[in-house]
């Protein structure tokens, strides 16, 4: 990865969380690399829920604003 996952945009560390996912359900599954791959799958889960969360905050905040208008 040469972009660190806060340059990343949402849609990009979701592309890299089902990469990720892909990898557990493939012939390529490495137990031994699974705790790591998890655990980037779930920094990479929680990073996009978070994004999501203050989008959808930003949103609202917005949405009221125009129906003040």
């Amino acid at each position: 990865m040469s972009q660190k996952n806060s340059e990343k945009t949402i849609s990009q560390k979701i592309i890299d969380l089902e990469n990720l996912v892909g990898w557990f359900e493939s012939d390529d599954f490495v137990l031994e690399e699974a705790l790591v791959q998890y655990k980037k799958a779930e920094q990479l889960a929680e990073e996009i829920t978070n994004e999501l969360e203050i989008l959808q905050n930003d949103i609202t905040i917005l949405k009221k604003r125009f129906d003040e208008v």
